[in-house]
């Protein structure tokens, strides 16, 4: 083994950044800001994980709604969490206007598709109101499709996500080397040799930006980071259109955007077993996607039934607390973390980028976001 390693190309850089989604691009964009001389290493293609495979929806909060995130974190971190994915859509939409990126202020439509989640709406609303968030509470389903109550953000935005990302690397000048894993790292006096397909790189720190990914580079991410399925369904052309913003639904499991060339895409997911609750082993986890993403089709967009569909899947990271980690791996503190975003990866980007930059150049505490909050 050790020979094979020795035949690969050797490089030597300041930093290397191991994924090449959107928060990969936002901390290339400041280190170069910065005069780190950076090298980038993605397993696939730029924006080919999760950013690639988004539905390029920039939406306010988490899934699970308001009222559930001030039961779970209280009212101030609720409070918190939500104000810092509205920073993390304002600097999203000021990169993409910088970078002549097309964003769409849209507004977006979280719809209930039960009576139970349609209370948690209105309640969500009134305590989002409170809090100073723009947010509007309709009893009745706006799009008459059969869901019951819909809570209204007027300023999310849409994005091409794959085009910010490139945008973002193209302008830093920074080389992708792209069909390059990383399987290994390891100390090497005070700096990382990064042990990759194909090369070998010598650097004073590592970022991972892999997110659902980062349990495969190293075990301390093994039982807080879950790897979760997701599914789409994109149909042809629609003959119209029929959605002219976002829509999340089902506590934010399901969720749909018809694309500007009136392609109707649709999403969903489902969340990873708790540590400690047993799976079913006859349903697998695609399969259980697939199913509630297909009752959801069935009952709310019938379109799909009607036109070509092709799909695709991706994989998410969940933390067990639903928030983002910023941080450094304990056993090899060179090693610096943004992974674990959910389903809401495009709102969080710039935030976490921007904390975990200031965490290696300043030793800045990412505060909500430090992942010493699940040791």
């Amino acid at each position: 083994m050790r020979a094979e390693q020795e035949q690969k190309r050797i490089d030597a850089c300041d930093v290397v950044v191991v994924g090449a989604g959107l928060v990969g691009a936002a901390v290339v964009a400041r280190l170069a800001r910065e005069g780190f001389d950076t090298a980038v290493l993605e397993a696939l293609s730029v924006a080919g994980g999760a950013t690639g495979r988004s539905a390029g929806m920039v939406l306010t909060g988490l899934p699970g709604h308001y009222n559930w995130a001030v039961s779970a974190y209280g009212r101030e971190r609720a409070r918190e969490v939500w104000a810092l994915t509205v920073e993390g859509r304002e600097r999203l939409v000021e990169a993409a206007e910088r970078l002549e990126v097309p964003v769409e202020r849209t507004g977006s439509l979280v719809l209930a598709v039960e009576e139970i989640e349609a209370k948690a709406l209105r309640e969500s609303v009134e305590l989002l109101q409170e809090d100073g968030f723009d947010a509007w509470f309709g009893p009745n389903d706006p799009l008459k499709r059969g869901f019951c109550a819909a809570l209204r953000q007027p300023d999310d935005v849409t994005v091409d996500a794959g085009a910010l990302t490139r945008a973002l690397l193209d302008t830093s000048n920074i080389t992708v080397h792209e069909r390059t894993e990383v399987y290994a790292l390891e100390p090497e006096g005070d700096s990382v040799r990064v042990w990759a397909r194909g090369r070998t790189v010598l650097c004073d720190a590592v970022v991972l930006a892999v997110n659902g990914y980062a349990s495969l580079i190293d075990p301390y991410f093994a039982d807080k980071v879950a790897p979760t399925h997701s599914l789409v369904f994109i149909t042809d052309p629609l003959d119209e259109v029929v959605l002219e913003q976002p829509i999340s639904a089902d506590y934010g499991y399901e969720y749909c955007r018809q694309l500007p060339d009136r392609r109707l895409l649709l999403g969903g997911w489902r969340r990873p077993y708790a540590s400690g609750q047993k799976a079913d082993p006859a349903i697998e986890p695609g399969d259980a996607v697939h199913d509630g993403l297909a009752r959801f089709a069935s009952r709310h967009f019938p379109e799909v039934k009607t036109h070509n569909v092709s799909r695709r899947s991706g994989t998410m990271g969940f933390t067990p607390d639903g928030l983002p980690l910023v941080g450094q791996l304990p056993d090899l503190p060179q090693v610096y973390f943004a992974v674990g975003f959910g389903g809401r990866g495009l709102a969080w980007a710039f935030v976490a980028a921007e904390r975990l930059v200031e965490l290696m150049l300043h030793d800045a505490d990412p505060g909500i976001l430090s992942a010493s909050r699940l040791t």
